[in-house]
């Protein structure tokens, strides 16, 4: 009779962590709400969810905005520069 209890048991908590697996929740990137982690489609928002064995693209959206910063930046300090470099000649000769 133990034998059968053990048995018992140990399938009981195998359909316990089966189930808890399947019950596991993750939240919508899209909706930001809760849903089962084995969904393919958000239930709320019904939109397909992104597949997690692909592996994710980094974004380098960043890149261009970090260029044209350095661009302004640099042009602007130029543009001082010169300014300032003339302002001195202009109160020299006056």
């Amino acid at each position: 009779m133990n034998r059968a209890v053990i048995r018992i048991s140990v399938l009981t908590l195998a359909a316990w962590h089966a189930t808890y697996k399947l019950m596991n929740m993750q939240t919508c990137p899209y909706c930001k709400e809760k849903i089962y982690s084995n969904a393919l489609v958000c239930r709320y928002c019904k939109r397909e969810l992104p597949d997690p064995t692909r592996p994710r693209m980094r974004s380098m959206h960043w890149a261009p905005a970090v260029l044209a910063t350095a661009i302004i930046v640099t042009g602007s300090a130029f543009i001082a520069y010169e300014f300032l470099k003339e302002r001195r000649n202009w109160v020299d000769r006056g």
